[in-house]
C-alpha cells in the first residue's frame, strides 16, 4: 500500500512512471529498491540516481529532471544544506534567503579553473594544438603505377602472381600497371591527443556549468540589490521586509562587493571557456576521432610525463578528477543523499512557514526556530504549528477543543515541471523548489502549487500570503454573527449602558446580540458577570471569542499597530482605519457575499509590489 502526497489518497498500485518523492511506503513489511536500499514504513520513494526502480512487486521507471537544470539543482541543494546546517547549530529563526556561505562558495575560482587559467596563460595547449606529436602510419594498397612512391614488401611476388595488374609484356620483362606500393601517413590519433581532445570537452562541459551557475546567482543579487533602490513600485513596508531578510546575509555595501567579484569571475571563466571553444576548432582537435576516449585511469606515457606541453595535460587531468569525484556517488549513496535532501528540504520548509506566521505572534516571538512546532494564542484560539512526518499543518484549536485545519503544507522535493496531477485537497499546499518557474506576480498557482525556494526572494511572502487569507476568512466569518439564547439580564444591562455602537440586540425568542465593535475591558468584565450571574456560559466564551477576533482585526497588518478602531457600516460591514500608517481596510457585501480588501495607496495592485498584502 502506497500513499500519495499529492491527491492525499493510498493506491495500491503505482503509475509506471513515478515522480521522485511523491509515494510513501504504507506497508507493514519494507519494501527494496533495485535490490540495494530497503525503504521501510513511511519512508518516500526517492530515486538513487539511474532512473529505475525495481520493487518487490513490480518495476517501474522515475521521472527524471531535465539535464539543462542540473547546475541549478546543485545550487538549490547546496543552499538548502547549508541552511539546514545553521539550524542544527543554533536553531536560530534565520533567514531562509540564499545563504552567503554558499555565494562566498561560488564566487571564487576552483583550483581546477585556477589552474586551467595559468596554462592557458602560458600557452601550452594551444603549442600542443599548433605542433602537436604524431605517429607514421604505413599502410600496403595495390595502386597505379603513377601513384606509387616506395614498392612494398613484397611487391614483386605480388606482380609476378596477377598478371591483370600488368600492362604488356616485353621481351625484356613486365610493364606494370599497378603495384603492391607502400603508403606514409601522418597519426594525430596517437594516445596523448586523445587526452588532449576529451580534456577539452570535459573542461568544456565543466565551464558551461559554472558560468550557468555564476549566472543564477548573479541574477539573484542583482534582483536583492533592485530591492534596496526601487521605492517607487514596491509598497516600502515589503521593501524593508526583503531588505531585513536579505540583510542577514548580506547587507547592501556587501551585496554590491560580491556582485563585483561575481562579475569578475564570470569575466575569467568566460574568457577561458572561449579559448576551450577557440581549441576545439582548431587542426588537431578535429583530427581525432571523436570515438575516442580515455577509459578508467589515465595511462601517464613518457610524454604526458616530460613533454614540456604534455605534461600539463596531466595535471588538469588530476584537478578535474578530483573535482569530478566529490559530486560522484554510487546508486546507494546517491538514495540516502536523496533521503537527507528530502529531509533537510521539509526542514526549509518549516522555517519559511515559521517565518510567515510572526506577524501573528505578537509580543510571543521567540526568533527560534522550533524543530517539531509551536503554538501562541489569536484571536480567542491557539494556533498550532506540527510537524507530521515530512509535512507542516497549521490548525486552530477553539475554546470547545475543536481543531480546525487551516494549511496543510506538503514539503516535495521535486525537479520536474509542472504537471496536473489532478486535484489538491481543500486547505493542502505543495510546497517545491519551481526551479525556472517561479512566477513573480502569482502567489500560488492555480493547482495549488506554491514556490518555496532559497532563491526567491518573495518566499516567506508567497505562504504570508495565503495564510492571511485563510485567518482572515475564519475572522470575517464570525463578524456580526448572532450570539443565542441571551438571558433577560444581560440585555437589561445592554440597554442600560447604552452600547449601541458597540452591541446590536436583536429582537428573538429569547433575544440574541451581535458584538459590532471592540468593547473597553470594563465593560466587557461587567457583561461577562451579567452572564456568568445568569450561568450562560457559552455565551461568555463566544462574547469574549467576538471581541478578540475584532482586536485581531484591529491591528494594522502593515505596521502593526494596534491602536486602531473598526466603525460598523450597513449591511454587517465594516471599515478600519490605522492611525499610524493611514492604511485602511474595508469589509464589504456585494450581492450577499462578503468581500474584504486592503487599500494601499500609489501601489499597483499586483503580488511584486505588495507582497502578502494583495487582497
Amino acid at each position: 500500500m502506497w500513499f500519495d502526497r499529492v491527491a492525499q489518497t493510498k493506491i495500491k498500485k503505482l503509475p509506471d512512471l513515478l515522480e521522485p518523492g511523491r509515494f510513501q511506503w504504507m506497508g507493514k513489511g519494507e519494501e527494496c529498491l533495485n535490490g540495494h536500499s530497503s525503504i521501510q514504513p513511511k519512508d518516500l520513494l526517492i530515486s538513487d540516481g539511474s532512473g529505475r526502480c525495481q520493487l518487490h512487486s513490480d518495476s517501474y521507471s522515475f521521472a527524471l529532471p531535465k539535464k539543462d537544470k542540473n547546475t541549478d539543482i546543485d545550487l538549490f541543494n547546496s543552499a538548502i544544506t547549508t541552511i539546514g546546517k545553521q539550524l542544527e547549530e543554533n536553531n536560530a529563526l534565520i533567514s531562509p534567503i540564499l545563504p552567503a556561505a554558499v555565494v562566498d562558495s561560488e564566487s571564487h575560482l576552483l583550483p581546477l579553473e585556477k589552474q586551467l587559467e595559468e596554462t592557458l596563460d602560458k600557452g601550452h595547449l594551444h603549442q600542443i594544438s599548433r605542433n602537436p606529436r604524431l605517429d607514421i602510419r604505413y599502410d600496403e594498397e595495390v595502386t597505379d603505377v603513377a601513384r606509387a612512391k616506395r614498392l612494398a614488401k613484397g611487391a614483386l611476388v605480388h606482380l609476378a602472381s596477377h598478371s591483370e595488374d600488368w600492362q604488356r609484356q616485353t621481351l625484356s620483362g613486365i610493364v606494370p600497371k599497378k603495384v603492391k606500393a607502400r603508403f606514409s601517413e601522418d597519426d594525430f590519433n596517437i594516445y596523448e591527443n586523445i587526452v588532449y581532445a576529451r580534456l577539452l570537452d570535459h573542461l568544456d562541459r565543466h565551464l558551461n556549468l559554472r558560468i550557468n551557475t555564476i549566472e543564477s546567482l548573479n541574477d539573484t543579487l542583482e534582483q536583492a540589490l533592485e530591492f534596496y533602490t526601487d521605492s517607487v513600485t514596491l509598497h516600502h513596508k515589503v521593501q524593508d521586509k526583503i531588505c531585513k531578510l536579505w540583510g542577514q546575509t548580506f547587507d547592501e555595501e556587501a551585496t554590491t562587493a560580491t556582485l563585483e567579484l561575481l562579475e569578475d569571475t564570470l569575466n575569467r571563466l568566460r574568457d577561458m571557456h572561449l579559448r576551450i571553444r577557440n581549441l576545439k576548432q582548431s587542426n588537431l582537435y578535429l583530427l581525432v576521432a571523436r570515438n575516442a576516449q580515455i577509459g578508467g585511469a589515465l595511462h601517464r606515457t613518457n610524454i604526458l610525463n616530460h613533454d614540456a606541453h604534455y605534461r600539463h595535460l596531466t595535471i588538469l587531468w588530476d584537478e578535474l578528477t578530483k573535482h569530478q569525484q566529490k559530486s560522484a556517488r554510487s546508486p546507494v549513496e546517491c538514495f540516502q543523499y536523496g533521503k537527507n535532501m528530502v529531509e533537510q528540504y521539509s526542514r526549509f520548509v518549516g522555517l519559511v512557514l515559521q517565518q510567515a506566521i510572526q506577524p501573528y505572534l505578537n509580543n510571543h516571538r521567540k526568533n527560534k526556530f522550533d524543530k517539531t512546532g509551536l503554538s501562541f494564542d489569536w484571536a480567542g484560539r491557539k494556533l498550532v504549528v506540527k510537524k507530521e512526518g515530512y509535512d507542516w499543518k497549521l490548525m486552530a484549536l477553539d475554546s470547545k477543543g475543536e481543531m480546525e485545519s487551516i494549511l496543510h503544507l506538503v514539503s516535495w522535493l521535486s525537479f520536474s515541471d509542472i504537471i496536473d496531477f489532478g486535484a489538491v485537497p481543500d486547505s493542502t499546499l505543495i510546497a517545491w523548489p519551481a526551479l525556472g518557474q517561479i512566477n513573480a506576480n502569482q502567489p500560488i498557482n492555480e493547482n495549488s502549487y506554491i514556490a518555496s525556494s532559497p532563491m526567491d526572494l518573495y518566499c516567506i511572502e508567497r505562504l504570508g500570503w495565503y495564510i492571511d487569507q485563510k485567518l482572515n476568512k475564519i475572522l470575517i466569518a464570525d463578524y456580526a454573527k448572532p450570539i443565542e439564547k441571551i438571558p433577560q439580564g444581560p440585555v437589561t444591562w445592554i440597554k442600560g449602558k447604552r452600547l449601541d455602537s458597540s452591541i446590536e440586540l436583536v429582537d428573538t425568542r429569547p433575544p440574541s446580540l451581535k458584538i459590532l465593535t471592540d468593547l473597553d475591558n470594563e465593560n466587557l468584565c461587567t457583561l461577562e458577570k451579567e452572564l456568568k450571574s445568569s450561568n450562560a456560559i457559552h455565551q461568555i466564551n463566544e462574547v469574549n471569542k467576538r471581541v478578540l477576533e475584532i482586536r485581531a482585526l484591529q491591528a494594522c497588518p502593515i505596521c502593526e499597530a494596534t491602536n486602531n478602531r473598526l466603525y460598523n457600516q450597513e449591511k454587517s460591514s465594516f471599515r478600519i482605519e490605522c492611525s499610524t500608517c493611514q492604511t485602511n481596510r474595508y469589509l464589504k457585501n456585494v450581492e450577499g457575499f462578503q468581500k474584504f480588501e486592503i487599500q494601499l495607496m500609489d501601489i499597483e495592485r499586483s503580488f511584486s509590489a505588495r507582497g502578502r498584502w494583495l487582497y
